[in-house]
């Protein structure tokens, strides 16, 4: 009997001694406990994702997650069919380690004609990062975590059957909705905030 606790303790230890799985990144605005939870899955190269937080996101920014009322998570959902899309992501995500990610997410929307045209994602980039941020930048988007992270996302989007042109759900106290007309998506909001 003792032999077989210490074979248990001795495989418990070395099972704990793995190193342990960092916990997911979340590029997220807002109040985590808010009523709704909208989850956007998106490509800095798609124009459809770039109308989306140009014209939509903005708004719902300032009307519904600054007064707590939807938790906005980001999501990196690059198409195959675009060949600077996971750079861009690259970017973003290793602009988020420094604090600039939403500062970064709009400019590559911004800019998106511009380096989507000549893959030149890094001077997007550059518009938004000092000196040093962007070297500390340059040097993030080498690390393989970065990587995994967006195909942690993709998972989550194909798991959540996302596609475009409305690559987002919501998630409420309620049952989830899957991808509400863009032009609905404020009304929608404040129907389910008032729930």
């Amino acid at each position: 009997m003792k032999n077989i606790v210490a074979v248990l303790c001795l495989l418990a230890l070395t099972l704990g001694a793995t190193e342990p799985k960092a916990a997911p990144v979340v590029k997220a605005l807002g109040v985590p406990g808010a009523p709704i939870t909208l989850e956007v899955f998106s490509d800095f190269q798609c124009p459809s994702c770039k109308a989306l937080h140009e014209e939509t996101l903005r708004p719902l920014v300032t009307d519904y997650v600054n007064k707590g009322k939807v938790y906005l998570i980001h999501r990196d959902f690059p198409l195959a069919m675009h060949a600077y899309s996971r750079t861009a992501a690259l970017f973003a995500n290793a602009a988020f380690r420094v604090n600039k990610y939403e500062l970064m997410a709009s400019a590559l929307f911004r800019q998106q004609a511009m380096w989507a045209a000549n893959g030149k994602v890094e001077d997007a980039v550059a518009s938004v990062l000092s000196p040093a941020e962007l070297q500390k930048v340059r040097a993030l988007i080498k690390d393989p975590r970065l990587t995994l992270e967006i195909e942690q996302d993709i998972a989550l989007g194909n798991k959540a059957k996302v596609h475009r042109p409305r690559p987002w759900s919501f998630t409420t106290k309620a049952p989830t909705i899957q991808s509400p007309a863009w032009s609905t998506t404020p009304s929608c909001a404040n129907s389910l905030t008032t729930c």
